[in-house]
């Protein structure tokens, strides 16, 4: 008696409340929702993808910029983070001259906090966290929150460098 409800209710449905609902729509409409989502997904990452250079000049590309600038000089790949010093800077400092520019001070941290742009490019706040490379202060870690100017060189932002004032 089982087997002959099963084959009257049909392969593939279920008696619901006296209605059939289809067992194979269910994965059928699961899969078209997950289609549609997919593709808005990846047309909201080619639409980004495709501003990306427009949007090169913006306070969110600075603050990327000097994030990472700060991400290599922490890191230690000096020679990185030279590559984000303006050209003006580059021609007259070479990369072992820049790596020996932090002194005794060891940076342990950095986190751009605020950009503004301004008529000379952008001024970026940055919180520092550093220590000094001596032994009787080499376990003080502090922090400070500096200033720094950022110029547009050829389309991209590069560090002005604290000592030509800025």
């Amino acid at each position: 008696m089982l087997a002959s409800r099963a084959v009257a209710g049909g392969a593939g449905s279920d008696a619901v409340g006296g209605a059939k609902v289809s067992v194979l729509r269910r994965p059928a409409v699961l899969g078209a929702v997950t289609a549609v989502v997919l593709c808005a997904l990846a047309f909201a990452i080619a639409w980004q993808a495709a501003i990306w250079p427009l949007n090169q000049q913006s306070a969110r590309a600075l603050s990327r910029r000097a994030q990472l600038f700060w991400d290599l000089r922490i890191s230690g790949d000096s020679f990185g983070a030279y590559q984000y010093m303006m050209e003006a800077y580059r021609r007259r400092v070479d990369p072992n001259g820049f790596a020996r520019s932090g002194g005794i001070v060891v940076w342990t941290g950095a986190q751009v906090k605020k950009v503004t742009l301004d008529e000379k490019g952008g001024l970026v706040d940055v919180e520092i966290r550093y220590r000094v490379a001596k032994e009787n202060a080499a376990n003080i870690e502090s922090s400070n929150e500096v200033r720094e100017r950022w110029v547009l060189e050829n389309g991209e932002w590069y560090r002005w460098p604290p000592e030509m004032g800025g």
